[in-house]
């Protein structure tokens, strides 16, 4: 009678738990909003941070939903991890993984807070253990559980002396990545015992709904990036033409399909002790795959908005030079016409469309040398064809052309991976388009494959949280794997000759909306019950 103690159960989140919810969503946003994803070592940092940010989030909810009461205690712990995803914030800015820093003191001071988390957890768990002593089954897997966050604290302590020292000389560290292993290994740890030991399992918890509010929270994060996006293209007072509007539209839709595509197979009810765990663990993908898709998303928002920009700034400038060319004796006077051509393009399409209180000393001066070479470079009689054969002029005009480019991408907050230059050398504007062009074929990569593990993610949740296993059920589950294949071999067209015209084309987010639709309507595809006669 005394072996199975019977805790109090909440069926719903309690405003603890939905305040820590807060600082998780508040650390994810100003994450996301610091670092610009334009490179793989960018990209392998995000998806680091966000591991340590969710898993120390999962472990403190692992918790909550099992052994949490409202208590004097339980608020001074509570207070204590609302201090640790502080300290996730306080790395945030400089977090830089892999890369050569000349100190390592933030990332010593995160191991210890790291450190600190799981302390934390060792006491909740040694109280709960402490109450619970007497009912014999409890102690062994409260011990267990005790023992993995025990090690896992050390470690963390550890490693903190691991890190390289400060010196004057920059340095390379990777003791980084055994975060990644320890936080893993000890969910998956936690995650073992109580799938064993049933006397501390899930059934009869709101797990699901603790892992179903922070996919709606993290959906809402994604609505934050993409209004972001937009709010780019309105304050720089871009026009908006028929293709940018069908991005915005499908931005909208995606997000929304996505919200019934996980909403409207979840099930609340228990499914099974083990099943309900896997379930609840697998969101860590799910997770870091919305997280991407919805960034790339919004990139994808400013991307069309930035072609279309090229695209009329290229006809101005052609025409302007053309018929410059064509229509034009080449004499002093007109080659000081076509200059001033040249700067009021300059001026009128590009710098009046970048954000008051940007920086534009350097573009405007690379435009002026530009336009005063070029100018320098006109001799009389000189044709079209002699024009693009002298060197100094097609340099001029190259730095000319490129930095406008550039400057109307930047204008957009999209920018090159940064870049170090030889002590004395200038930035090559022609080099740094090439630069913010591969930005966008690295998101072009890992939207197609996020968006595709997001729907396979999302059909095997559903496959292991439903029951009866229909005919039909099959059917959908099937839908969510081939269709997310099928995106995520999308990316396969970066290594192909086609995918500079689709990437440059305004089809790549309807293209994600018609998919996601697809799955929508087969999932209200359901067989009709048969009819039996009593």
């Amino acid at each position: 009678m005394h072996e199975t103690p019977a805790f109090h159960r909440h069926a719903e989140a309690t405003t603890a738990e939905l305040f820590y919810d807060l600082f998780f969503v508040a650390n994810l946003t100003t994450f996301t909003a610091n670092l610009e994803i334009n490179d793989s070592e960018a990209l392998s940092a995000y998806i680091g941070f966000f591991c340590l940010l969710w898993f120390t989030w999962y472990q403190t909810s692992l918790y909550d939903v099992r052994f949490a009461a409202d208590s004097v205690f339980e608020r001074c712990c509570k207070a204590l991890h609302f201090g640790v995803m502080v300290g996730f914030a306080v790395i945030g800015p400089d977090w830089k993984p892999g890369q050569a820093v000349y100190s390592y003191s933030k990332f010593k001071a995160f191991s210890y807070i790291l450190m600190v988390s799981r302390f934390v957890l060792i006491w909740q768990y040694g109280v709960t253990l402490f109450f619970t002593w007497r009912y014999r089954r409890t102690r062994l897997p409260l011990l267990m559980v005790m023992a993995s966050y025990l090690v896992a604290a050390i470690l963390y302590g550890a490693l903190s002396t691991a890190f390289p020292k400060d010196s004057d000389t920059p340095a390379t560290s990777n003791v980084y990545i055994a975060w990644y292993v320890i936080a893993i290994g000890e969910t998956l740890l936690t995650t073992a015992v109580s799938c064993y030991w049933r006397v501390i399992s899930f059934k009869g918890t709101h797990l699901v709904q603790r892992m179903s509010l922070l996919t709606l929270i993290i959906l809402g994060e994604g609505i934050i990036v993409i209004c972001k996006a937009i709010s780019y293209i309105v304050k720089n007072d871009y026009p908006f033409d028929s293709s940018v509007t069908g991005q915005i539209v499908s931005s909208i839709l995606i997000i929304y399909f996505l919200y019934m595509l996980y909403f409207d197979r979840l099930r609340e009810d228990h499914f099974g002790t083990i099943k309900q765990q896997i379930w609840a663990f697998i969101h860590f993908p799910l997770h870091i795959s919305l997280v991407l898709l919805l960034e790339g998303v919004s990139n994808f928002v400013t991307w069309r908005q930035a072609i279309v920009g090229l695209e009329y700034l290229d006809s101005w400038m052609n025409y302007g030079l053309k018929d410059f060319f064509e229509t034009n004796p080449v004499d002093y006077k007109n080659v000081t016409l076509a200059i001033d051509y040249y700067n009021n393009t300059a001026a009128e399409q590009v710098f009046a469309f970048v954000p008051k209180g940007t920086d534009l000393t350097g573009p405007k001066q690379t435009v002026e040398k530009a336009l005063e070479a070029m100018s320098k470079a006109f001799t009389p009689n000189m044709t079209a064809t002699g024009a693009w054969n002298d060197e100094d002029f097609v340099t001029a005009y190259a730095d000319y052309y490129f930095t406008l480019f550039n400057t109307n991408l930047e204008a957009l907050a999209i920018k090159a991976p940064e870049k170090k230059e030889k002590e004395g050398a200038k930035p090559n504007p022609a080099d740094t388009l090439v630069a913010l062009l591969k930005v966008f074929d690295l998101i072009f990569v890992y939207f197609f494959v996020t968006a595709g593990l997001t729907l396979i993610v999302m059909g095997t949740l559903a496959f292991l949280s439903e029951k009866p296993k229909t005919i039909g059920a099959y059917f959908r589950n099937g839908m969510y794997f081939t269709v997310g294949l099928a995106l995520c071999l999308l990316s396969l067209l970066k290594f192909t000759a086609a995918e500079g015209k689709y990437e440059y084309s305004p089809w790549v987010l309807p293209t994600l909306t018609l998919s996601f639709f697809a799955v929508v309507v087969i999932n209200y595809i359901k067989r009709k019950p048969k009819a039996y006669e009593h």
